[in-house]
């Protein structure tokens, strides 16, 4: 038989729900599948035999690198690549993936993986950690560690000067979704592992290191900030994940209140790591944390200007993009210039278009500032073809902000592009839907700027009376008196001039409502 190119290791329990999205998305390149289970009690080993693997049914005995091992004794590929079930590969890398097979010169990859908010490939991309996940198939090459095993160890011992290539091949990772991590407790069982093994190697910097992240994802910043630091005394310089250290520091100190602290970490791992987007733009948010918003917005822009961290740093997404723009316009609108919140809000639309907050964000600002005719203008010729199916969604949130005439203008552009604004059904999905709320609302407003209190509330009393026959009563009434307030505010800045004393009070009760939930 022909020898295996690429074998694709595993070990897992109780994955059945998630292991076919995992198998599926590497068919087309495993050439031989090795899963180790270690005690599944569902169905998990019918699932991975239905994809052809080689099943080993291994004892669990609380040490995973044991458990990898088994597998790897198993393996014949020239290469192993090893993914966990809530894991994926990127569609779209596939054939990079197959290239980097083909060059023998180099020993270990290093693939990009993506840990998702969510538990889809379409949920946000919390975090972007570049990790060792394909290396040469040999016998001296054995993973180290009972937890967060490690293979790079193992490699550079035996070949000190072994060539690792840093790649852009994306796997996503959904395991710490919030609900995944409660359901498996992976952090009290990860702590009991660590804390066993810094019994037997006290001075081991990678446990430390571990130990002090599962302690921030318990919110205990002041144990995560005692290992952390523990670990960054002990690490030696090459350490790959130094970086990290100093800014799981800044956090710790960040969250504790120690904001002088935070920003002298920043500097210390700026020093030492000038290319590291992600310091720059934390040094900002402490900065404007602690009042010092002309300085964040320094930092800010720096990030922007270096844009996202390189491959070999594990960086938070956004991070020199969207999320440094997001920042830039929240500072500007603080600031009270406007124009350039509206700039920077722009731009975070720009580097990611399917980020509701400065859409709702640029529409509110846009709105007080009495240009709605120019929103709709650049809704319409810079991101509807971004939004694509998603353009009724804008429709609604302009209409949720009073924005009626920019949200018929936005209309009236999808209708000449093709695009119906009825549902498959054909039961509007947008401004048809909801006339009669808009002209009730308008009333209201009416009544508010002619100081008709009384007939504000007799307008108001059929909404709540119908409200009380659902049961949904407390939220839907909650949402009528938040839409009643917008309307309430916009009646009077629009019967006031920008140069108004009154104006920045109107502006900024209004601004501080709270926002229409929108999501792509």
């Amino acid at each position: 038989m022909k020898k295996p190119v690429i074998s694709l290791c595993m070990i897992v329990k109780n994955e059945a729900d998630s292991l076919p999205r995992c198998l599926k998305s590497i068919k087309d390149i495993a050439d031989e599948i090795i899963i180790v289970d270690t005690g599944s009690t569902d169905e998990t080993v019918q699932v991975a035999k239905k994809f052809g693997a080689q099943v080993i049914v291994v004892p669990w005995k609380g040490d995973f690198s044991y458990a990898r091992n088994a597998g790897l004794n198993r393996a014949r590929g020239t290469w192993i690549l090893f993914l966990d079930a809530d894991e994926e590969l990127d569609a779209d890398d596939k054939e990079q993936l197959r290239i980097c097979a083909e060059h023998l010169e180099f020993e270990a990859f290093f693939l990009q993986i993506h840990n998702h908010s969510g538990e889809t490939i379409n949920s946000p991309t919390a975090t972007v950690n570049p990790i060792i996940r394909m290396f040469r198939n040999r016998p001296e090459y054995r993973f180290r560690g009972c937890i967060h095993e490690q293979i790079v160890s193992s490699i550079l011992e035996q070949q000190p000067d072994a060539a690792l290539h840093i790649t852009s091949v994306k796997i996503h990772h959904y395991g710490y979704g919030g609900t995944v991590v409660a359901d498996k407790d992976k952090i009290r069982r990860n702590l009991q592992l660590l804390e066993k093994a810094l019994g037997e190697d006290p001075n081991d910097p990678f446990h430390h290191y571990n130990i002090g992240v599962e302690y921030m994802r318990m919110n205990d910043w002041y144990s995560a900030l005692r290992h952390l630091l523990e670990s960054l005394s002990l690490a030696p310089p090459e350490t790959s994940y130094i970086h990290l250290l100093y800014k799981y520091i800044v956090r710790c100190h960040f969250h504790l209140g120690n904001n002088c602290e935070a920003i002298g970490a920043c500097d210390q791992g700026i020093t030492v790591f000038p290319d590291y987007t992600d310091l720059y733009h934390l040094k900002g948010t402490v900065l404007l944390a602690s009042n010092r918003k002309q300085e964040a917005k320094e930092m800010y822009l720096i990030a922007l200007q270096k844009g996202p961290a390189p491959l070999l740093y594990h960086t938070d997404a956004g991070t020199g993009t969207y999320l440094s723009a997001f920042a830039l316009g929240q500072i500007c609108e603080e600031l009270g210039d406007g124009s350039s919140a509206i700039h920077w809000y722009v731009e975070a639309i720009r580097f990611q278009s399917r980020w509701t907050a400065p859409l709702l964000k640029l529409i509110r600002v846009m709105k007080c500032a009495h240009q709605e005719n120019e929103l709709a203008e650049l809704l319409i010729k810079r991101f509807l073809p971004l939004w694509k199916d998603a353009t009724i969604l804008v429709v609604k949130a302009l209409i949720e902000e009073n924005c009626y005439l920019a949200a018929s203008a936005v209309e009236k552009s999808l209708l000449k592009h093709g695009i119906s604004a009825t549902r498959r059904d054909n039961t509007p999905e947008c401004t048809v839907a909801i006339l009669p709320e808009i002209g009730t609302d308008r009333t209201i407003k009416d009544a508010l700027v002619n100081t008709e209190t009384g007939k504000a509330l007799q307008l108001l009393q059929p909404w709540l009376s119908n409200l009380l026959s659902s049961p949904d009563t407390v939220t839907k009434e909650a949402y009528r008196k938040s839409r009643t307030l917008l309307s309430l505010a916009d009646a009077h800045l629009h019967h006031i001039t920008l140069s108004s004393p009154r104006f920045s009070v109107y502006w900024r009760a209004r601004y501080t409502l709270p926002s229409p939930k929108l999501e792509f």
